[in-house]
């Protein structure tokens, strides 16, 4: 993209506009809406919560984090033109990545009207399955009385579908978490403080959405003995046996209490 073209490192550098100031009640309003959908959603829930629930409340949690965060995204980007490019050189290794965000955040900007369409379009049908909750319930327990075989074979396979896509949904999760796990770690390298403080909050906000449906990211401190039973090193680097943790580069992921990945850490 040619507007997004980096300067070259010799030369004088020309002044930049000062940044602008983004307007914020379009995002925050968009922010409002799915996290009420979300609540609306959840006081629906009695007894187990059903897994469309739960995909449901996440779809919003994630939409509502991504608009609030949206806004500080914009001014930072107006401010970061005007820094040298010697304070920005490990903010590149993480570049390509950004532009993937950043045009993510573009594209939904273009469609917001058909945003708040489908916003209205899901409002209704959950008022319609709301309202279809108490013939459902009534109705439950005749049909798995009169259930056949083959029927309560079609409900496995389904229930296993069901727990496909849960892992899916959990895979996609951290891939999304390993992201801005990596930006915020990129802003850290820069010491530009607003940019930290920013990507802080926003890795907050993920890490707090998704703790919600049960995963939960962690890291370990900096001076803590290497455990090959807690721990994980790139493959091919030494240990040993008085190896300590200098950094982790990408945090460890708990899903319900269960250890599904360690943490990557590097070591001295």
């Amino acid at each position: 993209m040619s507007k997004n073209k980096k300067p070259r490192a010799h030369g004088k550098l020309k002044p930049l506009p000062l940044p602008i100031s983004v307007p914020k009640w379009p995002f925050l309003s968009a922010d409002i809406i799915f996290i009420g959908l979300g609540y609306w959603i959840s006081s629906l829930i009695q007894g187990e919560p059903q897994p469309w629930q739960i995909i449901s409340i996440l779809f919003c949690a994630i939409l509502g984090g991504s608009f609030a965060v949206a806004p500080f995204y914009f001014e930072y980007k107006a401010e970061s033109k005007a820094v040298e490019i010697a304070q920005l050189t490990s903010v590149t290794k993480e570049i390509c990545k950004m532009e993937l965000v950043a045009s993510q955040i573009s594209e939904a900007s273009e469609n917001w009207t058909a945003v708040q369409d489908s916003s209205r379009q899901t409002a209704l049908l959950a008022e319609e399955i709301a309202s279809g909750i108490a013939e459902t319930v009534k109705s439950h327990n005749e049909f798995m009385a009169n259930a056949s075989n083959d029927e309560l074979n079609s409900l496995k396979l389904e229930v296993e579908k069901l727990r496909r896509s849960e892992s899916d949904w959990a895979n996609t999760l951290v891939s999304l978490l390993d992201l801005v796990y990596r930006l915020e770690r990129s802003a850290v390298a820069s010491g530009k403080k607003q940019f930290i403080q920013t990507m802080g909050l926003f890795q907050g906000q993920c890490r707090d959405a998704v703790r919600r449906v049960g995963l939960v990211a962690f890291e370990v401190e900096s001076g803590t003995g290497f455990n090959p039973d807690e721990h994980a090193i790139p493959e091919g680097d030494p240990v040993s046996a008085d190896a300590v943790i200098s950094e982790t580069r990408l945090p460890g992921i708990r899903l319900q209490g269960k250890l599904v990945r360690k943490p990557l850490v590097a070591i001295r």
